[in-house]
């Protein structure tokens, strides 16, 4: 397994995940137990909310995210060495939907070295797209690697 380090990654790498389907159910599940508003679980509120429907919580959308990110970063080929994130920006440009098709693409932006040893400091965008070519979450974030050892 490939071991991709700090000194791996440039300004303009990029990568794109697989695709993943939002499935209506887990997506209330989410909702109900974490993010209980009514657009989010409640189909006859939301339809007459300015989205037309029951949409995903950011969190669940989040967890997408994540999920898409893992399918990059994290996979039995190839492992990120990565020691967190911080600095969040996020965005929310369009709604999640159930059976929206979504996929992420990752960007390397900037790149520095840390003043602490053993690790660097990238920052990148991730988005996730959905099947119609809209972007339903933006990211820039600063994230710690693991230097070459």
């Amino acid at each position: 397994m490939a071991m991709i380090y700090f000194e791996d990654l440039n300004a303009g790498d990029s990568w794109t995940s697989g695709d993943l389907t939002v499935d209506a159910d887990e997506m209330l599940v989410y909702s109900r137990a974490n993010d209980p508003w009514p657009i989010h679980v409640d189909p006859e509120v939301a339809a007459k909310s300015p989205f037309g429907g029951l949409i995903a919580s950011g969190g669940y959308t989040i967890t997408l995210m994540y999920r898409l990110f893992h399918d990059i970063a994290n996979r039995p080929d190839r492992k990120w060495v990565f020691l967190g994130g911080f600095d969040w920006h996020v965005k929310f440009p369009e709604p999640v939907r159930s059976g929206d098709r979504l996929h992420a693409r990752i960007t390397i932006l900037e790149k520095r070295a840390s003043s602490k040893p053993g690790r660097g400091i990238i920052k990148s965008r991730t988005e996730v797209i959905n099947d119609r070519g809209g972007v339903a979450l933006s990211l820039e974030v600063a994230s710690m690697l693991a230097t070459r050892p």
